[in-house]
């Protein structure tokens, strides 16, 4: 009986740590929010890490880079809120880096 508890409860947290995917706002823009079920031993910031990843990894398979449009993270307020996350962003042309002749010589 103490494992099914368990279980579901990893259920329960796991089911709550999805994000929303990739969702397209605009011609180029495009959002990614999550909320996790951690609780207060997860951060706001975090969650936001988490969307980073997943930001770039969109973009990188597109041969491109994230530029944040706009980006907020709230932390857990016990018994109210769990902690979240949304990133605005779009994806541009990776720059190169310059190299400077003048470094070198």
């Amino acid at each position: 009986m103490k494992s099914k508890v368990l279980f579901s409860g990893v259920v329960m947290v796991l089911a709550g740590c999805a994000s929303s995917g990739v969702i397209p706002t605009g011609a180029d823009t495009f959002m990614v929010s999550k909320t996790s079920a951690g609780g207060v031993f997860v951060s706001g910031s975090s969650v936001k890490a988490d969307l980073y990843i997943e930001a770039n990894k969109f973009c990188s398979d597109r041969g491109q880079v994230v530029e944040t449009v706009d980006a907020s993270s709230k932390n857990a307020v016990p018994f109210a809120r769990m902690p979240s996350a949304q990133l605005q962003f779009k994806c541009v042309p990776r720059v190169p880096l310059a190299t400077s002749a003048a470094s070198t010589g």
